[in-house]
């Protein structure tokens, strides 16, 4: 294996390479903005030098990362009160509030390109103790990750 870099330079932010088992490689970022701020993280598994694909993903999440987050929770609002997820009635008051109870997002960007928001802090049921996450292809959310199982964190 080669060396892996300890940080790696996109525009406007700095990732640095985080412990992580021997076979993954991870590098995060906190970036300004929102409520508290937010992170970009890239993870390569097996453990190597992110791709191209995964800079290329990760520059644009931090260019567009609010009016990424606003979509995020704009499609969860819509997905999760839909006809066909069984929420609660404490989660669906929870939902139509005038604030969606979605917080903490975070960008976990794959080495294809693949990319997911996830708000570590959660409201909701399907939120409890790891969050709730949104996939994307390109800036078009496409699916709700219910991120229950700790093995998909």
């Amino acid at each position: 294996m080669s060396t892996l870099p300890d940080d790696i330079e996109l525009d406007g932010v700095t990732l640095i390479r985080i412990d992580a088992p021997e076979d993954i490689a991870c590098w995060t970022a906190g970036v300004e903005g929102g409520d508290g701020g937010w992170t970009v993280s890239i993870i390569a598994d097996p453990a190597e030098e992110p791709s191209a694909e995964a800079r290329e993903t990760a520059q644009g999440v931090v260019t567009e990362f609010a009016a990424l987050t606003e979509a995020a929770i704009g499609y969860l609002v819509d997905e999760l009160a839909g006809p066909h997820r069984e929420l609660s009635d404490v989660d669906l008051a929870r939902l139509s509030g005038e604030e969606p109870p979605f917080g903490a997002p975070e960008a976990v960007v794959w080495q294809d390109g693949t990319w997911m928001m996830r708000f570590a802090e959660c409201g909701l049921e399907i939120g409890d103790e790891y969050g709730v996450g949104v996939m994307f292809a390109g800036r078009t959310p496409v699916a709700v990750e219910d991120l229950s199982d700790p093995g998909d964190v």
